[in-house]
């Protein structure tokens, strides 16, 4: 399921699938970091979201990845269907994607599309793209609201719902995150400044076993996010990594990764820092309640870590990454 043509011959000589009608056509979407990603178009005008989990990442064949994350975003869409949350909260504008078809054997979800008008966050944020300043209201408190679902109403806890306890996905990412922390310490020159921050990881990650462990979402950031601004509606996507861990867990990583963009000339920092004010004000009820003070006792540790992580990347349009880690560092001081 690697290519538009294999997606193709499995569409239309799968005899499971006599509820989707004549397949037209199967684009492959951009991102698809982790995993094969494609948008199936049917004759009927519907669309629908194909998505393959090889046993390595999709943007690079010689990372290998367990193929068990399959089952953990089966089980978080079907759990999120089967005891929706807009029971609770019928006016909210958040949505998940539905399952529509699962392949146990080769590792292959269809599901429902948010649609081609969807947008990322990520990209909403850019200079020269609008994000409609009435969603910079609602993001944090329909996101709180959710949040706050997954964590205390949800029912998911370790005692009751073991698959998202999956030690496999724990290894992978505490072994990922370890080595990438390792390189980056070495590429920023900042092996000493950091030392104190990688040492303190091995306790964070600890966290996954503590008894009051909650479930989340686990990979929130604004690429998982995508907006309908049309619609106004969030769709929250990419539910593979999510587990047990502690309750702010979600919120530190999208505010480091909106963080890391406001430091980029390439989005809209005066957007940013109003979202996250608004976070602030959401969850800790001050705009001026600075989010790393407040998450927690890993927060301000989590933060650098997350900088650090995230510098990695090159999507961020950041020319000195080491003057942004050592921003980090002083902001936290």
């Amino acid at each position: 399921m690697e290519t538009i043509e294999s997606v193709q011959e499995y569409i239309e000589t799968n005899k499971s699938l006599t509820f989707l009608s004549k397949l037209q056509s199967v684009k492959l979407l951009s991102g698809g970091l982790a995993n094969f990603v494609y948008r199936l178009r049917f004759d009927d005008g519907s669309t629908a979201i194909l998505k393959y989990y090889a046993p390595f990442l999709a943007s690079n064949r010689s990372v290998t990845l367990s193929q068990k994350r399959y089952f953990i975003e089966k089980a978080a869409l079907k759990t999120l269907d089967s005891q929706p949350w807009l029971n609770k909260n019928p006016n909210s504008i958040i949505r998940t994607p539905k399952v529509l078809f699962n392949d146990d054997e080769l590792y292959v979800l269809i599901m429902e599309d948010a649609g081609e008008n969807t947008q990322t966050l990520f990209n909403l944020l850019g200079l020269n793209l609008n994000l409609d300043e009435k969603l910079v209201e609602l993001i944090p408190k329909e996101l709180k609201s959710f949040l706050n679902y997954l964590t205390e109403e949800s029912g998911l806890t370790p005692g009751n719902e073991k698959i998202f306890k999956n030690e496999s996905i724990w290894v992978i990412l505490e072994g990922y995150f370890t080595e990438l922390w390792n390189r980056m310490t070495k590429n920023l020159k900042l092996e000493k400044e950091l030392e104190p921050f990688l040492a303190r990881s091995n306790e964070i990650f600890k966290r996954k076993d503590d008894e009051n462990a909650v479930f989340v979402f686990g990979d929130l950031w604004p690429n998982s996010i995508l907006i309908d601004q049309e619609k106004k509606l969030i769709w929250i996507v990419d539910w593979e990594v999510a587990r047990y861990e502690t309750k702010t867990r979600d919120l530190e990583q999208l505010l480091a990764n909106l963080w890391v963009m406001k430091q980029s000339p390439k989005f809209d920092q005066i957007k940013i820092e109003k979202l996250i004010r608004k976070f602030q004000l959401e969850f800790f009820g001050n705009e001026d309640s600075d989010w790393r003070l407040h998450c927690g006792d890993f927060a301000k540790c989590n933060f650098i870590l997350w900088v650090t992580g995230l510098l990695n990347e090159t999507h961020w349009g950041i020319d000195d990454n080491q003057a942004v880690a050592l921003k980090a560092l002083n902001e936290i001081k």
